[in-house]
């Protein structure tokens, strides 16, 4: 199987004021959710749909509530959950006004997702391109 890919144009931040840039973005072909994943491993073993369904939104609900207790959920050869979290720096002597909280400066949060070795491994060692009709064609 091919990744599909187009061809977009872009900014570039540090490249010369009017030439165009342009960049190869991966294109998806579909969504791959729950439902499908327990289906295609029912197809695979001797667990039901309904079973595997079942065990995937408990797991879930235990990264959520792990990765609020702030600990990295590890999935061997999957990769690793954690939460990250966005703010503005601010200075030594910023810290040292009246009221002032660090928790003020932290501005949203994320999940990240850091793959596995193994996981990018084999994903890298089957990967294949296959280019899409695009906004942009250079």
């Amino acid at each position: 199987m091919a990744v599909n890919y187009a061809v977009m144009k872009t900014k570039n931040p540090n490249g010369i004021e009017g030439t165009d840039y342009f960049h190869g973005r991966a294109v998806k072909t579909s969504d791959y959710d729950f439902e499908d994943l327990a289906g295609d491993v029912q197809m695979s073993t001797t667990v039901t749909e309904a079973d595997v369904l079942g065990v995937l939104r408990a797991m879930k609900g235990y990264i959520v509530k792990a990765l609020l207790a702030g600990r990295v959920v590890v999935l061997n050869d999957i990769g690793r959950f954690q939460i990250g979290l966005k703010g503005k720096c601010y200075t030594a002597e910023t810290m040292q006004a009246e009221g002032f909280t660090p928790a003020s400066m932290i501005k949203g949060h994320r999940i990240v997702f850091r793959p596995d070795a193994k996981l990018k491994s084999a994903v890298a060692g089957a990967l294949t391109l296959k280019r899409v009709a695009s906004e942009a064609m250079a």
